[in-house]
């Protein structure tokens, strides 16, 4: 007979509101530099495959 594999129960995770808008503007400030430093990376890594 086969494994069968228990799937756990699904939790919902929610993210924690915000204090003040100061707060929002630095998370979005954060993920602004690291999507522009994972674009970075990405560029150098295909630069020397060309």
């Amino acid at each position: 007979m086969g494994r069968r594999l228990i799937a756990a129960p699904a939790v919902m995770v929610t993210a924690a509101h915000a204090a003040s808008g100061a707060e929002r503007l630095w998370l979005l400030g954060g993920l602004a530099l690291t999507l522009t430093a994972a674009g970075v990376i990405a560029v150098a890594a295909t630069r020397g495959r060309r």
